[in-house]
């Protein structure tokens, strides 16, 4: 499974990039676990690609396991970057207390047709 990463500083965004190896036009931000890179992220990452669905998983930033600073551009950040990888339908997924985020940020952003707040 192929990753890239992308830190604030240098991108706006932190975060993990897991695409599918073949074509896909489906994109999903996945905020699992309490990384980008940590185990629950790349499993779940995994798994979407299995489906077909390439995967940018997202945290507030390297090793910062909090989710009560989280600027809402760094979605648009994200969002910028999978449409430019071709990705048509996008969607949000959150777990816990970043579920409020997911639910957040497709309030805000339209291009975010499917939510999921676990």
């Amino acid at each position: 499974m192929k990753k890239r990463a992308f830190r604030v500083d240098a991108d706006g965004f932190n975060g993990a990039w897991y695409p599918v190896s073949g074509e896909g036009n489906k994109g999903l931000i996945a905020m699992l676990g309490d990384s980008s890179e940590d185990r629950l992220a790349k499993t779940g990452a995994k798994w979407l690609n299995q489906q077909g669905i390439h995967t940018m998983a997202m945290s507030p930033d390297k090793k910062d396991y909090g989710h009560h600073s989280y600027p809402l551009e760094r979605f648009s950040k994200a969002i910028e970057f999978m449409r430019a990888q071709g990705c048509e339908k996008l969607g949000v997924v959150g777990a816990s207390t970043t579920a409020m985020m997911a639910l957040l940020a497709a309030s805000h952003f339209p291009d975010l047709s499917l939510t999921i707040a676990i």
